[in-house]
């Protein structure tokens, strides 16, 4: 059944709208329970949908800007969209530079910290090296005053004894020198050979110490090499962005360029838009006025319709399955022009080429011009006591002669992008007792 107060009816669509927010923020919190689970197949494959998602959302987003720039030439359309593409696109560039400025950063601090830790290491190895040099000379000298000791020891040295001095003592000073040089090579041979079971000693730890140390100075270069590898890939990261911005930068520029040029006939592209609408509306005007002075007029509900394949209600679907609302009904501000205006329809997502249908059964009249492109307007007549005209617009081709008699669901066009339209869609428009209404507030929508 048709509503009887048309007015009232966006308030069921705002209702409807409230509750796909409702359950998304429902759907929204359950994700947010879910967050300390293990990573499973379940999760990548959220992540794959989410990436679905987020593509869908860019395209609607898309669709969304394409359907808002109706009353402009395509041109003109087509150069607003690039150079928000390339705003859009530019942003998003300059946020991954700025990403990659700060791993550049941080990698070359990285390699910095490495470099530094390398250098440490090879001046305590260098050290251990000389020092290891030095010490083998000591070795050497000490090997050397032990091996004379040995041999005098073997040649029969230490047979010298006290009585030996005594009896070639000539006096007792004499014996007295002889005593004292006695004791010193004594303790020059205990001397000898403590420092050089010292030096061997020493050598030892040292050995070992340069041993770690060069075991380090090997793992510290190969992180050292690998930091410098991790900079090197971060700079070429960072460079291909910083050459990504400005290549984008570029873009902006020459769209914004177009975008000027077209918008010198966006005025008289204005002016024949509203003109074209003024004329459609004095044409559904008339075809109102003829349908309240007939004998079934009421303005009122009253009867049921039986319902079409297109949607459960009165009025049916301009487009078979489900619908996807691209730009609403409603008051809305150009994005060129600026200006506060009401989109007296809906648009609807649909491919090139893709059918539309009569919502009504009734009378088509075809209405062609540089705003609405292909458009047609179908008199309905009065349906359950009430005036219904259904207008469509940006068909490619109208399939139905004008002044021809269709039925509810036949083929009257297929879907295009004629007259001030920048991308394909399904613009749809109701008008109820002369008054246009939101399509999807109606039964069935």
């Amino acid at each position: 059944m048709l509503p009887v107060l048309p007015a009232l009816s966006p308030v069921r669509g705002r209702s409807r709208r409230r509750t796909r927010r409702l359950r998304r923020a429902v759907v929204g919190a359950a994700a947010l329970v879910l967050v300390a689970a293990p990573i499973s197949a379940g999760a990548r494959a959220d992540d794959r949908q989410d990436a679905v998602d987020e593509q869908a959302a860019a395209q609607q987003k898309q669709a969304e800007l394409a359907a808002s720039l109706e009353g402009v030439s395509a041109e003109l359309g087509q150069a607003y969209i690039e150079l928000q593409s390339a705003e859009a696109a530019l942003t998003t560039a300059q946020t991954e530079l700025d990403d990659a400025e700060v791993v550049l950063a941080e990698k070359e601090r990285e390699q910095q910290v490495a470099a530094d830790r390398l250098a440490v290491a090879e001046s305590d190895l260098a050290t251990l090296q000389q020092e290891a040099a030095d010490t083998q000379t000591t070795v050497d000298e000490n090997s050397t005053s032990v091996a004379d000791l040995v041999v005098a020891t073997y040649q029969g040295d230490n047979a010298v004894t006290s009585w030996t001095y005594v009896l070639a003592s000539d006096s007792v000073d004499d014996l007295t020198d002889r005593a004292s040089t006695m004791e010193i090579a004594t303790g020059v041979q205990e001397s000898v050979l403590t420092a050089a079971e010292e030096e061997r000693a020493q050598a030892a730890n040292r050995e070992a110490r340069q041993d770690a140390t060069t075991s380090r100075v090997a793992t510290l270069k190969a992180e050292a090499d690998a930091a410098e590898a991790e900079a090197q890939t971060a700079r070429d990261t960072a460079q291909t962005k910083r050459d990504e911005v400005a290549t984008l930068k570029s873009e902006k520029e020459t769209a914004a360029t177009n975008l000027e040029a077209q918008k010198e006939g966006l005025e008289a592209q204005q002016a024949q838009a509203a003109a074209d609408e003024a004329a459609a509306a004095a044409k559904i005007a008339e075809i109102d006025a003829a349908n309240q002075a007939s004998a079934g007029y009421t303005g009122a509900s009253s009867s049921s319709v039986s319902a079409s394949s297109l949607g459960g209600g009165a009025i049916g679907h301009p487009l078979t399955g489900g619908l996807t609302v691209v730009s609403p009904y409603g008051y809305r501000v150009h994005p060129i022009t600026g200006t506060y205006k009401l989109h007296a329809g809906v648009d609807l997502a649909a491919a090139q080429g893709v059918p539309q249908y009569a919502g009504v059964s009734g009378t088509v009249t075809h209405n062609i011009n540089s705003s609405c492109g292909n458009g047609v307007i179908i008199d309905g007549g009065v349906i359950n006591g009430q005036s219904v005209v259904l207008a469509y617009c940006h068909l490619s081709s109208i399939t139905v002669a004008n002044g021809a008699t269709v039925s509810k669901g036949q083929q009257i066009g297929l879907t295009g992008m004629t007259g001030g339209a920048t991308g394909p869609h399904c613009h749809f428009e109701v008008y109820l007792n002369g008054a246009s209404i939101d399509p999807m507030t109606l039964p069935g929508f």
